[in-house]
This record gives C-alpha cells, structure tokens and sequence, in this order.
C-alpha cells in the first residue's frame, strides 16, 4: 500500500504503538498504514457513511485491524491518551471539532488559514512540537501540536 506524499509525511510522526483518532478519514488509507506497518491501534471517523463503509471494506482488503465509524467529529468520543489526527479538511472545520477542552496530541494539516490554526492551538495552550511542509500537488503544512497546560 503506497500513501501520498502528504499521509506518509503524517505517518512519520506517528512512533510505533500508539494510539489513534483519524478525524476525518476518508477511506481510512492512514489508518490502515499506521495499523499494519506501525502496530498502531486507529480508530477512523468519518461523517460520511460511504467514507465509513469505504474504510472497512479497504481495512478488510489489506488485512488491517482498524475500527472505523461515522460520526461527526468527536461528539461523543472519550478521549484518553490518543493521537488525535485531522487532515485534508480547513482551518474553520479544525477549530469546530477542537474547540473544547483536551490535552492530547495532534496532527493537523489544514488546507487554509494556517496563521488562524496556529492562533487557535496557542490560545488553548498548545504548543507546535514539529512542522512539516510537503509539496504534492500544492503544499501542504503539517503541524504536530502538544499540550503545555496553563
């Protein structure tokens, strides 16, 4: 399974084991890769039931062990000590589903408003850990965010 320049740059982050929250999935190729090649425990969320049905049927496809669910971003979701990764979607979008209390740390690649993502993150006590910018089709900027606290 071959991933665009843009997931694998996001699959480089990720170290081995660990525990993972896709927002936004898709078909859940991220997932999958991380799961197989990475020994990660993803969970794939995507609001579109197709994305979602896609998702399982490509996990069974390449024989990886992910769980993938439609859902609107992380209504409802208890979150522990995951990754949590959102990509492919902008900057308002983010701010939408992140805009509550948590602590964990996140992956993010927003098509747009990059200076907004990064106010965002600063104003709830985030910190950028690493940055990546790619070039596919245009450029894409990838941010590795952690929680400083107060």
């Amino acid at each position: 399974m071959k991933l665009s320049k843009r997931l694998k740059a996001i699959s480089d982050l990720i170290e081995p084991n660990k525990k993972i929250i896709d927002v936004g999935s898709d078909h859940a190729f991220l997932d999958i890769y991380l799961n197989k090649y990475k020994n990660c425990q993803c969970l794939a969320i995507d609001k579109s039931k197709h994305c979602t049905e896609t998702a399982i049927k490509n996990a069974k496809k390449y024989e990886a062990n992910i769980t993938a669910i439609t859902n609107n971003g992380l209504n409802n979701i208890k979150l522990k000590d995951e990754i949590i990764v959102i990509s492919g979607m902008g900057t308002k979008n983010m701010i939408d589903i992140l805009n509550f209390n948590l602590e964990n740390d996140l992956i993010l690649s927003s098509h747009t408003n990059i200076d907004d993502l990064k106010n965002f993150l600063k104003s709830k006590q985030y910190y950028i850990y690493k940055e990546v910018n790619i070039k596919e089709r245009k450029t894409y900027n990838i941010i590795y965010a952690k929680y400083k606290g107060e």
